[in-house]
């Protein structure tokens, strides 16, 4: 998006630097509030960041976004591990953890190669813009089975 490599790699610092810092707020409202209302809230946010890049105009914003994004897409990690070990115990945990890894890293791969795709074939904006509706999608579907599961009043 016509950045520099120092952008690039600076920009890299700034998308895992937040990731670390905000662990122990994320465990704290994980342990005091609704783990289902902090995975929404971080995948909005994720989501919200990602859409927002290539319509901001400063590079300093761009950076604010990716450490956003960062500490978002970490906490999302983290309360889905926690909710995991919430649901499950023994040899189902681990089977389940396992899955959880297999299933970031194929995400990963495959996420990283339609972005790439994307950006090539329509605009470079276009990858961040399908990664933010992709986790603004999950983020629609986490709700419905918040409302859908929710014990009854």
């Amino acid at each position: 998006m016509g950045h520099s490599a120092t952008f690039a790699a600076l920009s890299v610092t700034v998308l895992s630097l937040p990731s670390a810092i905000v662990q122990p707020l994320i465990g704290w409202l994980l342990d005091r509030t609704s783990r289902h209302s902090v995975a929404i809230c971080s995948a909005f946010i994720a989501g919200v960041s990602f859409v927002a890049i290539p319509f901001v105009p400063s590079e300093l914003g761009v950076l604010s976004a990716f450490a956003l994004m960062g500490a978002a897409i970490s906490a999302l990690y983290t309360c889905a591990v926690t909710m995991l070990g919430d649901r499950f115990t023994g040899g189902a945990l681990v089977g389940g953890s396992a899955a959880f890894t297999l299933a970031y890293a194929s995400g990963s791969a495959v996420g990283s190669s339609v972005t790439g795709s994307a950006m090539e074939l329509v605009a470079p904006a276009a990858g961040p813009i399908i990664a933010g509706i992709v986790l603004l999608a999950f983020t629609c579907v986490m709700i419905g089975n918040a409302l859908i599961c929710a014990p009854p009043s």
